[in-house]
């Protein structure tokens, strides 16, 4: 009997342990429940403040093909997974470039460049278009619309025909710039060239002109006309066209005139400069031939044309029109290459009254001028910009609320 008492005892002990386990066991659920729910909400708020925001834009030229530009856009995300987003540039509510991005769970900041060479109506707003993150409520920093001070400026060019080619359409297809074409034929009297005179052109393309001796009058008016304006010349001659006809434009190119000159011994391409005037004179029976070498040379000679000799700077802000309290970035590039470390800076003025000085730091790698500056005030800003305390440009900011 008394080992069946030892062996209630020993019974009832484990009954109570299997009770103690079973306790436990169940705490540990509730615990590992109150856990799960903890991260659930944890999760959850970090959900809520998922966020994709536009940072900057920055716009700048293309310093390898002065009809383009870039425009990059910088972004940052907030407590984002992996995933992609497309992003979308537009003028004037027109789509004008896209791109897709990809956004990872450890990085935070992104950036996209996009080059933009037509198409632009400067007069309108551009705008940033983003799309959403997985999980991301907060869209309204997905827009931007901003403006720019920077144009695509194409130059203005006049083509006179002795004689209807097929120069013209190679030529105005292959050269990016503005064009007016006049044929000053007799034969043509259908077509006026007065708004010739009247109008400003930056190069002037005589394409297989003239055909037959123009009068002195005529010549003195042209040569006034470049002059007076600034122009430059461009000539494309056949090889077989009367030199005698040609006889007194030969010095606008460097020439001089006998009567043995013969165009075959011409360089297909020559270059002349006085001073300010530049010229090129283009002997060849074929100026578009299959090959696209001719192409090439002529928009060198475009380039050179419209090159200018001293060293310019312009200055940009990153966007015209820039939200209080964000940083206003400035940017400036050199039309030539500057092997000169340049000392810049630029008084920031609100109604005439300077509000600060900021100075320009150098990027050698890109090789331009940036710098940025805050502001707690709303209104207009001009920045003058100076070279060792010499105004080299004036550029204009308006910080809204």
């Amino acid at each position: 009997m008394k080992h069946s008492k030892y062996f209630n005892y020993y019974v009832l002990i484990n009954c109570f342990f299997l009770i103690f386990v079973i306790s436990c066991s169940e705490n540990e659920k509730d615990f590992s429940k109150v856990e799960e729910l903890d991260q659930s909400i944890s999760e959850d708020a970090k959900l809520e403040n998922i966020d994709l925001s536009i940072s900057n834009i920055l716009i700048y030229p293309n310093q390898l093909d002065k009809n383009s530009m870039y425009i990059d856009i910088e972004l940052f995300s907030k407590n984002a997974g992996e995933g992609e987003v497309q992003i979308s540039l537009l003028n004037d509510g027109k789509l004008v470039a896209s791109n897709s991005l990809m956004i990872f769970r450890d990085r935070s900041k992104y950036s996209q460049s996009f080059l933009i060479s037509e198409n632009i109506n400067f007069e309108k707003n551009f705008k940033f278009e983003i799309s959403a993150l997985k999980g991301e409520t907060n869209i309204a920093n997905n827009r931007l619309f901003f403006k720019s001070n920077l144009k695509i400026e194409k130059p203005k060019i006049a083509i006179l025909s002795g004689k209807l080619n097929f120069n013209t359409p190679h030529i105005i297809n292959n050269i990016n710039a503005d064009y007016d074409h006049f044929y000053p034929n007799p034969l043509n009297k259908n077509l006026d060239i007065t708004n010739f005179w009247f109008t400003k052109y930056d190069i002037i393309l005589l394409d297989n002109f003239p055909i037959k001796p123009v009068s002195d009058k005529w010549l003195n008016l042209f040569l006034k006309k470049i002059i007076s304006e600034n122009s430059s010349l461009i000539m494309n001659s056949r090889l077989d066209q009367d030199v005698k006809v040609l006889k007194n434009f030969f010095p606008i190119f460097g020439f001089e005139y006998n009567e043995d000159i013969d165009l075959n011994n011409f360089n297909k391409f020559s270059r002349y400069k006085s001073k300010s005037f530049k010229s090129s004179f283009i002997s060849t029976d074929d100026l578009f031939n299959t090959s696209k070498q001719n192409i090439s040379e002529l928009n060198d000679i475009v380039d050179w044309i419209l090159r200018d000799s001293d060293i310019q700077y312009s200055f940009y802000v990153a966007n015209i029109e820039s939200k209080i309290n964000n940083p206003i970035f400035i940017y400036g590039f050199s039309n030539l290459v500057d092997f000169e470390i340049r000392t810049l800076e630029a008084e920031v003025l609100k109604n005439e009254k300077v509000m600060t000085t900021i100075k320009f730091l150098y990027n050698p790698v890109s090789g331009y001028y940036f710098s940025q500056f805050y502001t707690h005030e709303v209104g207009d800003y001009t920045l003058n910009i100076r070279d060792n305390n010499i105004l080299i440009d004036t550029i204009n900011v308006n910080i809204y609320d």
